[in-house]
């Protein structure tokens, strides 16, 4: 198994239909059901109940999405560290502003 297959498995766990996701990774579905068939198939469990509508998880599905997400953000993880290595300082900045100083400012930075 793979991190994208990992990856693969949250997408369709989140979103709950295998269509929706496959057009947001530009995939066609038959590849994403294999994907993800692949690695029900090579821990001998299944991981979705397409029986029903919208796709639902099985009880050990479960428990493989909460360690897919670790092992997925810990990959992540490392790409941070090999960015901040090289110098490359990166990431998502919130900032709060209030709303009384909020149009003063605002106007600025679109000008």
């Amino acid at each position: 198994m793979t991190i994208t297959q990992l990856q693969y498995v949250l997408a369709v766990a989140e979103h709950k239909n295998f269509t929706l996701v496959c057009r947001k990774v530009f995939r066609n579905t038959t590849y994403f059901k294999h994907a993800d068939s692949k690695i029900e198939e090579e821990l001998n469990i299944l991981i979705f109940d397409r029986s029903k509508k919208p796709i639902q998880l099985t009880d050990i599905g479960q428990k493989i999405v909460s360690q897919a997400k670790n092992i997925v953000n810990e990959a992540d993880r490392i790409k941070d560290i090999v960015e901040q290595q090289k110098g490359f300082i990166g990431g998502e900045f919130r900032l709060g502003i209030i709303p009384t100083i909020m149009p003063t400012l605002i106007a600025n930075v679109f000008e």
